[in-house]
């Protein structure tokens, strides 16, 4: 005999199988979202939240990389989605406000996106943003939909796999406006807001409820996974102002984690249904999350935030009115443990260790704290007593390794953890120590990368694998400090990734499919940082010019050039060159 507890859980999956058809001349609005925080271990909520998990695909829309240098980001708002269900055609506007963040990415393209940063001229705070769309809305049988490509495998379809109306909408920022369908609205931001929740893992491994919250938090998920293994612990609500002590759940009975990921999603999807999701939707967003929530070590709690926060947190505004809005919102707040924070500094501290087994040791935990490590080396950099150790962290913040925005380590189809090769990891880590100061063991390392990069073939430019190849030489010889060497290798693979249209199936996901990826390209601003540093850029710069009036059109002169003229702020010059750009 089932217990009720279990009975309802079972109706509820088998309501998972069930779809979703429009009610007659009814305008029913749903949305699920992720809001990500990071504690450290007194609960105290770090800044630095900046990093993707997995690559977007390079076909949405987003704020340049400048206007993502925020002042501070404790807060991000991941895959809001907003599904439609209509039976009939109809024009939809909608506007979702952000007042203590900004929306950073986004699909299809909006009419607006504010506020503008690039004017501002002092380092932005993330505040008051807000986005709007003005959107036909299909109906399935109506429609005739051309998506944008993905992967078969993209974690970005899981999101389509709804019976919603399809939304199209025209992205009048090109020369020739396009049509941009899609089965949602996405939209991603930054914020310096606080979730209604904290959580410590020292003094009892606390939880506690904001008294602000009145309505509480439902649905609590407290997660535990490492070395393969994972076990949780649930709460039905946590009420305004409650506090609870001891809530990090022994491994004693730990599941495999792939068994425990199965049984958690099952569980995790009914109590979104029980929210006001429709089932696919909640299974839509529990297989987007699965590898991030479910199966990645670490020590995280998920919690459904009642509509009533979710509303006045980021308020959203449609017209026509809606006969019904459901908007499901996941809190989920990473948990770093004293044992954690420890190892980092230790990491941190090594990096400038004379043995090369060490710095490799310290380089690969860095590496894998994956997207915060920022975060990490932030909160290290307040915490630590060791005066060398915060001066590295401070170098370490100025890197490209930390700083770069971007994916870290995940694959952008499934969220996989990536496998790097020693040898890129190795020219990797000469490249930072070179960064942060440490010339003579960045010389040891990046001449150990040389020697094994010289073992393997030759990379070419109809290879798409040969990318790691060139990446890896330039970093080596940075490292090694032959600058002269390290820019060759650079502008090689800045013409490498020039070339990207003449590549087939290689940039679904990741990397350029169309020029614009280049503004913020990390690889181009370290060649034009290397061009200037040994001299060759104003003979580059020549070269480039009169390259560009024999060939206007050719792509690999004008980004060499707004490179170029970037790195010496001639914020003029490269401004034509995005342009140009920008328009192919």
């Amino acid at each position: 005999m089932l217990g009720v507890t279990a009975r309802v859980l079972v109706i509820a999956l088998g309501a998972l199988t069930v779809g979703v058809a429009a009610s007659p001349g009814r305008l029913v609005v749903h949305e699920w979202g992720t809001f990500l925080a990071m504690n450290g271990s007194d609960g105290v909520t770090l800044d630095g939240m900046y990093h993707e998990e997995h690559a977007l695909p390079a076909f949405v829309h987003a704020r340049s990389r400048d206007e993502l240098r925020l002042r501070a980001s404790n807060l991000k708002g991941e895959t809001p989605v907003v599904y439609f269900y209509y039976d009939r055609p109809v024009r939809v506007r909608v506007e979702v406000g952000f007042p203590g963040g900004l929306w950073t990415q986004w699909y299809p393209q909006a009419d607006f996106v504010g506020p503008s940063l690039v004017q501002s001229g002092s380092l932005p705070r993330a505040r008051n943003g807000r986005i709007g769309w003005t959107v036909d809305v299909v109906p399935p049988s109506l429609a005739d939909p051309v998506l944008p490509a993905t992967a078969s495998d993209a974690l970005w379809n899981h999101s389509r796999d709804v019976d919603a109306s399809y939304v199209v909408a025209a992205d009048s920022t090109r020369q020739a406006t396009r049509k941009e369908w899609e089965r949602f609205l996405f939209y991603r931001g930054l914020g310096e807001a606080t979730l209604p929740l904290t959580a410590s893992t020292t003094d009892g491994a606390r939880l506690r409820c904001g008294s602000d919250l009145r309505e509480g938090v439902r649905h609590l998920y407290f997660l535990r996974v490492e070395h393969g293994r994972g076990a949780y612990r649930y709460l039905p609500s946590l009420g305004c102002g409650e506090s609870i002590p001891h809530v990090v759940p022994e491994m004693g009975g730990a599941q495999p984690v792939e068994r425990f990921a199965t049984t958690l999603a099952d569980d995790l999807a009914s109590r979104l249904v029980a929210s006001g999701l429709y089932a696919k939707e909640a299974r839509a967003m529990v297989n987007t999350w699965r590898t991030s929530y479910l199966t990645t070590d670490g020590i995280r709690v998920l919690f459904v935030l009642p509509q009533s926060w979710t509303d006045r947190f980021i308020p959203m505004k449609i017209d026509p009115r809606p006969d019904e809005v459901v908007r499901v919102m996941v809190g989920r707040i990473e948990l770093l443990t004293p044992e954690r924070e420890r190892l980092v500094e230790e990491a941190i501290s090594r990096l400038a260790s004379p043995d090369p087994i060490a710095r490799e040791d310290a380089f690969a935990t860095l590496r894998d704290q994956g997207r915060y490590v920022e975060p990490i080396v932030r909160r290290t950099m307040e915490s630590t007593t060791d005066e060398h150790v915060r001066m590295l962290c401070r170098r370490l913040l100025l890197t490209d390794f930390v700083t770069d925005i971007r994916t870290s380590l995940t694959d952008a189809a499934d969220g996989a953890r990536l496998v790097q090769q020693p040898v890129y990891a190795r020219a990797q880590l000469a490249s930072l120590l070179r960064e942060v100061g440490l010339a003579d063991e960045a010389r040891q390392e990046g001449e150990r990368a040389l020697e094994a990069l010289g073992r393997l073939p030759r990379p070419t430019m109809d290879d798409h694998a040969s990318r790691n190849t060139f990446r890896a030489l330039a970093r080596a010889h940075e490292g090694a400090g032959h600058d002269a060497a390290a820019l060759k290798w650079y502008s090689e693979f800045v013409a490498f990734g020039s070339g990207f249209n003449k590549c087939s199936g290689c940039h679904q996901l990741a990397g350029p499919r169309d020029p614009s990826f280049f503004r913020d390209w990390w690889a181009g601003r370290k060649f034009a940082e290397l061009a200037w540093r040994t001299g060759e850029a104003p003979r580059m710069i020549e070269e480039g010019e009169a390259a560009l009036a024999k060939n206007p059109n050719s792509l690999l002169a004008q980004i060499r050039l707004a490179y170029l003229h970037e790195g010496h702020e001639n914020a003029e010059r490269a401004m034509q060159l995005w342009a140009q750009v920008d328009q192919d």
